[in-house]
């Protein structure tokens, strides 16, 4: 769990124990996910995204005749 302070933008992984920011002391914290909690990216996007940059690279290929 990663913690984010929207008064002074502390970045960490640890609150006070009230819930305070451990910078200011504001109890302005946002929860968020931690590096290791992030969603890998799906194969169909990936997929996708393979697709359109060979089209692109197609269409510009016809366009100049190569």
């Amino acid at each position: 769990m990663s913690y984010f302070c929207n008064d002074c933008s502390y970045r960490g992984t640890k609150s006070g124990q009230a819930g305070e920011c451990l910078a200011c002391g504001s109890f302005a914290l946002s929860k968020g996910r931690s590096v290791a909690e992030k969603k890998t990216p799906n194969k169909v996007r990936l997929v996708v995204l393979v697709a359109l940059w060979a089209y692109l690279i197609g269409t510009i290929a016809w366009k100049l005749q190569l």
